[in-house]
C-alpha cells in the first residue's frame, strides 16, 4: 500500500506492504520504488517489504538542501525511524546499493544484511572521469524524454522486451533535470574503497552477466573486498537485471535473506542462557 509521510518538510512517498523482518528495497538514479514491483509482489509472502521513491525521484518531493548519497541515506534513516524499524534488510539497485554501502560504513547498527544489485563501490576512469562529463553534457544538452531512451538503450539486455523497455522510458522520461543532475554527480563520484575491508555484516552482490553500466567486474572486486560476501551474476540480464530476470533474481534474494534469518537465529540460541 501506497503511502506519503512529511520528514523535516519532505514529502516522502512510499509503499509498505507484507510482515516480517523488514526489507527496504532502495531504487537507482532516475528510478522510483514501483521498480521493485517484481521484488515486493514475491517478498511480501514472507517479509514486510518497503520501497520509498527517493527524494528528487517519482512522487516524492525534492527538498531544500540539494541530494547526495549520504541525504538519501539520511532519509531512508528518518523513514525507517518513523515506522518504528530499528534494524532491516538493505536491497540497493545501482545508486541504491552506494546509498546502502553510506549505511554500511556509518550506521551498520541499523542493517539486518545488505544486498549490491548491479552496483559499484566506486567508479573508475573512465566513467568516474570522462563519463561523467559526457553524462552531463547529455543531460543538459537533451530533454529527458530523448536522455531516457540512451539510458534504456545502455541499461538493457538486447533480449529485453518492449514491455519492460517502454515501462522504463516512461519512468526516466519523468525525472526532473536538475534533481537527476544532482543525483548523477553525487553518483560517480561516490567511493567506498576505504570502508569494504571493514564491512563485517552479510552481503549478498548481484549483478546481470551482460551489465554494461556496472560491469561484473565490479561486483567481482565488491565481492574480493568486503569479507564473506555472497557473488551471484545472473543470466540473461544487464543493468536492469531485477527486471529482467526476476525469477532467477528473487529465488537469489530470498535463499540469502532466509540463510541470514537462519544464523541470527541461531547466533541468538548460542548467546542466550543455559
Amino acid at each position: 500500500m501506497k503511502h506519503t509521510v512529511n520528514i523535516d518538510g519532505l514529502k516522502l512517498r512510499y509503499d509498505d506492504r507484507g510482515a516480517g523482518a523488514a526489507v527496504l528495497l532502495i531504487h537507482g538514479l532516475g528510478e522510483t520504488g514501483d521498480s521493485w514491483r517484481c521484488q515486493q509482489e514475491y517478498l511480501e509472502k514472507k517479509f514486510r517489504v518497503i520501497a520509498p521513491d527517493l527524494r528528487g525521484h517519482g512522487e516524492s518531493g525534492d527538498g531544500q538542501e540539494g541530494i547526495t548519497i549520504r541525504r538519501f541515506a539520511d532519509d531512508c534513516l528518518a523513514l525507517l525511524d518513523f515506522l518504528g524499524i530499528g534494524q532491516a534488510h538493505f536491497v540497493g539497485h545501482s545508486m541504491g546499493g552506494l546509498i546502502s554501502q553510506e549505511m554500511a560504513a556509518h550506521q551498520p547498527e541499523r542493517m539486518l544484511s545488505m544486498t549490491l544489485s548491479a552496483s559499484a563501490g566506486f567508479y573508475p576512469p573512465p566513467m568516474g572521469t570522462e563519463g561523467l562529463e559526457e553524462r552531463l553534457r547529455n543531460i543538459d544538452q537533451m530533454t529527458m524524454a530523448e536522455f531516457a531512451g540512451k539510458i534504456v538503450t545502455g541499461a538493457c539486455h538486447p533480449a529485453t522486451g518492449n514491455e519492460i523497455r517502454n515501462e522504463l522510458t516512461a519512468m526516466f522520461a519523468a525525472n526532473r533535470k536538475e534533481s537527476y543532475r544532482q543525483a548523477t554527480i553525487s553518483t560517480i563520484r561516490s567511493d567506498f574503497r576505504q570502508f569494504h575491508g571493514k564491512m563485517q555484516l552479510p552481503v549478498l552482490i548481484l549483478v546481470g552477466d551482460s551489465d554494461r553500466t556496472t560491469p561484473p567486474e565490479y561486483a567481482r572486486y565488491l565481492h574480493g573486498a568486503i569479507a564473506g560476501a555472497r557473488l551471484r551474476i545472473l543470466s540473461r540480464s544487464a543493468h536492469m537485471c531485477k527486471l529482467e530476470n526476476p525469477a532467477e533474481y528473487n529465488q537469489a534474494l530470498e535463499v540469502f535473506l532466509e540463510d541470514v534469518a537462519r544464523q541470527t537465529v541461531s547466533n541468538a540460541a548460542e548467546g542466550g542462557c543455559n
